[in-house]
């Protein structure tokens, strides 16, 4: 694709003039991506039609100029954006995470007795480090009617419910190999 078919898409995607899509094209050698990115930076577009342009340039497969000054000079942008994407994506997960194991809690009782209660995130730190000897404990101690559940503000239910069948099964096992 040459520089005008180029402006000519920018000039589109953008709503901008030809002669400012020209230009903006001239400035970063024909780079599509960059062009968008200094149009967005000016204020002259907004952040989804970006996306957009992106989306449609690599729906209809278009292709590069092969020149290896130049691929390297594109790469750099493309990754660069794909890295910061990836981050932020990171960054949310790990508040939800922080935050899910902040406000949870992991509860142990018996026989409806309440033995005790740990903030999950000091339950995933054990689990973490010692988890070959905490799960064969854990599942030898729903044969002795150890129950196990999660508290707190976030929907905890599917959890609890998978808790209470393998309580259950333990029980059905047990009481199986008393009689």
């Amino acid at each position: 694709m040459d520089i005008l078919e180029k402006a000519e898409v920018l000039k589109e995607k953008a709503n901008i003039s030809y002669e400012e899509a020209k230009r903006v094209l001239e400035e970063t050698n024909g780079d599509l991506l960059d062009a968008m990115v200094i149009l967005e930076r000016q204020g002259k577009i907004s952040r989804p039609e970006t996306e957009m342009i992106m989306r449609d340039a690599a729906a209809a497969g278009q292709e590069e100029e092969s020149g290896k000054d130049e691929e390297a000079g594109k790469a750099a942008p493309e990754s660069a954006k794909s890295s910061k994407s990836c981050g932020r994506k990171f960054t949310k997960t790990l508040e939800k995470l922080i935050h899910v194991m902040k406000d949870n809690f992991f509860h142990v009782s018996r026989k409806g007795k309440d033995l005790f209660m740990m903030p999950v995130w000091v339950f995933a730190l054990i689990l973490l480090f010692a988890w070959k000897m905490v799960i064969p404990v854990m599942l030898i101690s729903l044969f002795f009617g150890v129950r196990y559940s999660f508290e707190g503000t976030e929907d905890v239910a599917p959890a609890n419910d998978f808790m209470d069948k393998m309580g259950n099964m333990a029980e059905e096992v047990a009481s199986g190999l008393k009689a």
